[in-house]
């Protein structure tokens, strides 16, 4: 995050962020749609733990008037917790002022679950065999995760994700329609599309995705649908959420296509 935070107030001038979880850090090769548009874009792909409010909160002060922002959230920010399990435990080591965000009920609940994900992490840590060691990858200088090559996907996380049985207005959302709502009042342009994922048969008939596509349709500047972004298994890498090198140049040249023919787009944006 400090990374992104200072290539991004080193920008001069209107520039792109794509925002998300994770999944926009793997999809988005940031440098590659920087030379293409002449637009400078940052890759602010974070961990989905943060929760929405959080991955809003390091957008919000990261652009200013004229910019563009991108987001690309993957499926579960709009359903869980605003402000959730890592961006607790983030606050309670490094911003103690910030876990206001939080109830005593969720105190208790989130430092159990911090214990239990700890304790998974050492378990998988000693466990042999089904995952082998992962080279580290690195990160281009505007944020984009490189070098996802090949594939390093573990057989039992290849399985559809979890949605609830109907879409709500959840504190999530609310906290988009704010973030929203504020960029619009400051002449700065949001867009909305779909994350990259694991196409699964399963997802044709979910009434949560269609009811999510509905609503976002219907008050925001949309990109693409969901079903555009299901990706087949030889772009996958290390989760459903994470593509591959050769997934990320799909999504990435399909996103500069996507820009060009949206009326106004870069061209407004292009520095002199």
């Amino acid at each position: 995050m400090r990374i992104k935070e200072k290539y991004a107030t080193e920008i001069e001038g209107p520039k792109r962020l794509i925002v998300g979880g994770s999944d926009a850090l793997y999809s988005f090769n940031t440098d590659l749609i920087s030379e293409k548009t002449n637009v400078p874009t940052v890759n602010f792909g974070l961990n989905v733990g943060l929760g929405m409010g959080f991955i809003l909160d390091v957008a919000r002060r990261n652009i200013k008037s004229g910019d563009e922002v991108i987001l690309c959230l993957a499926y579960s920010l709009y359903f869980k917790p605003s402000y959730d399990v890592f961006a607790y435990e983030y606050y309670r080591m490094l911003r103690k002022r910030e876990l206001r965000h939080f109830s005593w009920k969720q105190h208790g609940y989130y430092i159990l679950l911090n214990l239990k994900l700890n304790i998974k992490y050492f378990m998988q840590k000693f466990k042999s065999g089904e995952e082998g060691e992962q080279r580290p990858l690195h990160f281009s200088e505007s944020g984009s995760c490189l070098d996802a090559d090949g594939s390093a996907f573990a057989a039992r996380k290849n399985i559809p994700l979890q949605f609830p049985d109907k879409f709500e207005k959840t504190a999530s959302v609310l906290a988009l329609e704010k973030f929203y709502d504020a960029c619009t009042e400051k002449g700065i342009t949001v867009y909305i599309t779909y994350p990259s994922t694991l196409g699964f048969e399963r997802y044709k008939d979910l009434n949560y995705l269609s009811d999510l596509e509905k609503y976002v349709t219907g008050r925001y500047d949309v990109i693409g649908k969901p079903s555009d972004y299901f990706v087949p298994y030889e772009n996958i890498y290390n989760s459903v959420y994470h593509v591959n090198s050769k997934g990320q140049e799909k999504r990435s040249m399909r996103f500069l296509e996507e820009l060009q023919l949206r009326k106004g787009d870069s061209s407004t944006l292009k520095n002199k």
